[in-house]
């Protein structure tokens, strides 16, 4: 395939497919706050629950930045005053975001673990302190964006040592140590889950129900965050990767051929766009893996339709056996 039409590729996913991610990411994470607002007094719940919301500022904020490009040909001070707070803006949602995920899958992992005291880390009081942490740690850490970010040719950018201090950064906040993390977190997560079937869990017969819920809640919660977890491994993998191809390839090949520079680019957008998708498609993984999440997201769409048409609420009945439980 001739590479000069890459670029018509390019222009053409960037035309329909952003809008489209935007609408559908949007409708989803209204959707999965919904769900899990039913079910806050769950850690990982409240993680979820903050990542849509992460998610759907990272997807619109992201979206209005492709639509809408601010050019920088004056190099006025406004100019360089939204070059720099779009900057920060951008990268602060996306580790919030990143954040959250990470935290979730701890969170799973903490309740897996046969210890009593990993189990106590898992508490609503913790996990909405970490979340107040993990935002005031990010809004300082990256208060060096506004600073280091600069216009040169009406490019709005990060330039010689600083250009090596972003790649840097990316590299290891984006695409090497979330992957591992939660490369880690899902492995010891999968290996408690196998251990503990071969554990014998004494129940008190008055809480026999509580706990069977309990547990069903918790491992499609287990189930999500892992799925979840491994999407975005294989969503952010190609954005590392690229980030070290372009680094290679600008100190080997300073003068790049056009087929190549187009090569190039496109590789450049694809690991961009899977980062979008990534943000986009957390209801969509849940709606997949997660057979609880799915009846929830039924009576839901029954309810709404019901309010719409000024129905009398009637009962919802899922066909399946009724000791299984359906909530999350």
């Amino acid at each position: 395939m001739s590479t000069s039409i890459l670029p018509t590729i390019q222009s053409e996913v960037s035309r329909y497919g952003y809008p489209i991610l935007m609408i559908l990411g949007n409708i989803g994470n209204v959707f999965t706050v919904i769900i899990f607002s039913e079910y806050r007094r769950s850690t990982c719940a409240i993680y979820l629950i903050i990542l849509s919301i992460i998610n759907s500022v990272y997807v619109t904020f992201n979206y209005y930045l492709k639509v809408s490009p601010v050019y920088y040909g004056d190099e006025t001070i406004f100019e360089f005053a939204i070059c720099k707070l779009f900057a920060y803006l951008q990268n602060i949602i996306g580790q919030i975001g990143n954040t959250m995920i990470i935290l979730a899958a701890i969170d799973r992992l903490m309740i897996t673990s046969n210890r009593a005291t990993f189990r106590a880390f898992s508490t609503l009081k913790r996990a909405k302190w970490l979340i107040i942490f993990s935002i005031i740690f990010w809004l300082l850490f990256l208060s060096f964006f506004p600073i280091i970010t600069t216009i040169v040719n009406g490019q709005c950018g990060l330039f010689g040592i600083y250009g090596i201090i972003y790649f840097s950064y990316s590299l290891a906040f984006i695409g090497m140590f979330p992957p591992i993390i939660l490369g880690i977190s899902g492995y010891l997560t999968y290996r408690n889950m196998k251990q503990a079937h071969n554990r014998i869990q004494p129940v008190i017969n008055n809480d026999i129900n509580a706990n069977n819920t309990l547990g069903r809640r918790d491992r499609e919660l287990r189930t999500m965050v892992i799925s979840e977890a491994l999407v975005y491994i294989f969503t952010t993998t190609p954005f590392a990767l690229n980030l070290i191809q372009l680094y290679i390839t600008q100190n080997l090949i300073p003068n790049k051929s056009v087929q190549y520079s187009q090569i190039e680019s496109f590789l450049s957008f694809t690991a961009s766009f899977l980062l979008f998708i990534n943000r986009a498609s957390a209801f969509y993984i849940y709606l997949i893996v997660s057979k609880p999440f799915r009846r929830n997201f039924i009576k839901l769409i029954i309810k709404f339709y019901q309010k719409l048409t000024r129905q009398q609420p009637q009962p919802v009945e899922i066909v399946g056996r009724t000791n299984e439980g359906s909530r999350i």
